[in-house]
């Protein structure tokens, strides 16, 4: 009897176990039919996606440097101050198209008018508008007014024109990518020398250039023979040179005596006191009948060429301006260029005004950075290695900062169809005191 009761409670557990097991799957099969609403079929939607997240790295703004230029777009030197703010305007689009994706160089345009005290509050204007690179100012006398406070805030002033010889100064702000007169007064004593010349007069503007290359002229001529018979200077002032010229050209003349094929004046003179000293010139029964010499003063000057410009061709004038040399395929390039886009050619100090910009942009965008030791650091190096080739050729610079190895081209003035117009009359090769002559200027030389 115990056996048999104890297979019963076997049969039995296992029948309660079948049960309990078929109970979990109606009720989990009820729970699938619940959940898919009922056995109703519904459309099927794809599965929700989370958004696809790229790894970028975050864009660089692009950094803006501010390059000041203070020049004069009034004053004794408008028509070629002019110029240079369209030929820096140039080298800025061509800066910002060349490192656009690191560096947008922004333009800041201040008028000097020629006067060294505007010149100074302009270069500070642009000091407080963020400007720690300018270009200019033009004049040495403006240089000279700026240079205190471009030492002591670390401004980096470089000038496409200033050219006196008291600015040679070496580890100051100030740098010049042209030359100074020690290199003009060169070229013209070996101009005078080509000429025949014997003895000469200087006409001069009593200021830091003016005075400096007079000092320049008389040595350079000494050691060719030529004697400077008299050097006069005036007051730069407009208030004052308007009686000052015409006394000094009266000492003059009386110095010289009478008028001879071997007897010079130079004229160290800017546009606006140019003109009164041509007028004056001409009208002297001495200084009117000899040969002119003129300087890069006043070098295809718009002004002087339309209203005195027959007086100069009467003088058969020739004067000197440092220049690339016209065949340089790059001066080429930027002359087509700039004519396209303002309607006429590059003049004078131009295309300095473009290699001053772009040095000092390339610069900033090799380095990244606008900081001005930086940049002065490496400006320097590169002027020591001649690294910058531009439209006005390698850029070397000495230890003052100023352009070595200059050339200058020899212009003047003759007249076409009874009007008087520029030419470039010769090239001077620095490096060995050579004239070569063009054949449109053979006739001034003779």
């Amino acid at each position: 009897m115990h056996l048999y009761s104890k297979n019963t409670v076997s049969m039995a557990s296992k029948t309660l176990y079948i049960g309990l097991a078929i109970a979990v799957v109606l009720i989990a099969a009820v729970a699938v039919l619940l959940s898919q609403g009922g056995g109703q079929t519904t459309p099927t939607q794809p599965p929700t996606q989370s958004p696809t997240v790229t790894a970028t790295t975050p864009t660089q703004a692009v950094k803006t440097v501010y390059i000041g230029a203070a020049l004069p777009l009034t004053g004794g030197l408008q028509s070629y101050g002019v110029g240079v703010k369209n030929a820096v305007e140039m080298a800025v689009e061509d800066a910002n198209k060349m490192c656009g994706e690191k560096v947008k160089f922004e333009l800041l345009v201040e008028d000097t008018a020629t006067d060294p005290t505007q010149a100074l509050q302009k270069v500070q204007t642009l000091y407080s508008k963020g400007a720690r690179l300018i270009v200019g100012p033009m004049s040495s006398r403006e240089v000279s007014a700026v240079k205190s406070f471009a030492d002591q805030n670390r401004v980096l002033i470089f000038s496409p024109s200033s050219t006196s010889p008291l600015l040679a100064i070496p580890n100051d702000w100030i740098y010049r990518i042209v030359p100074t007169d020690f290199a003009q007064a060169a070229a013209i004593a070996t101009l005078m020398q080509k000429l025949g010349i014997k003895k000469a007069a200087i006409l001069y503007r009593n200021d830091a250039w003016g005075v400096g290359l007079r000092d320049a002229i008389t040595n350079e001529s000494k050691k060719l023979g030529i004697q400077i018979a008299a050097a006069e200077g005036y007051d730069p002032d407009p208030k004052a040179f308007p009686t000052a010229v015409p006394e000094a050209v009266k000492k003059l003349s009386s110095a010289l005596g009478g008028p001879s094929p071997d007897v010079a004046l130079i004229l160290v003179t800017f546009e606006d006191d140019g003109l009164v000293a041509v007028q004056s010139a001409a009208g002297d029964p001495v200084l009117g009948r000899i040969r002119w010499i003129g300087t890069d003063g006043i070098a295809y000057s718009d002004a002087l060429i339309k209203q005195v410009g027959k007086e100069m061709a009467a003088a058969k004038m020739l004067g000197t301006i440092a220049g690339p040399n016209p065949a340089d395929p790059k001066y080429q390039e930027f002359k087509q260029r700039y004519k396209a886009k303002y309607g006429k050619d590059p003049v004078a100090y131009d295309p300095y005004g473009y290699d001053a910009a772009m040095l000092l942009m390339q610069i900033v965008c090799q380095l990244g950075t606008e900081d001005p030791d930086k940049v002065r650091a490496t400006l320097e190096q590169w002027g020591r290695d001649g690294t910058y080739q531009g439209v006005t050729g390698r850029v070397y610079l000495d230890a003052a900062g100023d352009r070595a190895y200059p050339n200058y081209i020899i212009w003047g003035v003759v007249t076409e169809g009874g009007q008087p117009k520029y030419i470039d009359a010769a090239y001077y090769y620095g490096t060995d005191r050579k004239i070569e002559m063009y054949d449109a200027g053979k006739p001034l030389f003779q």
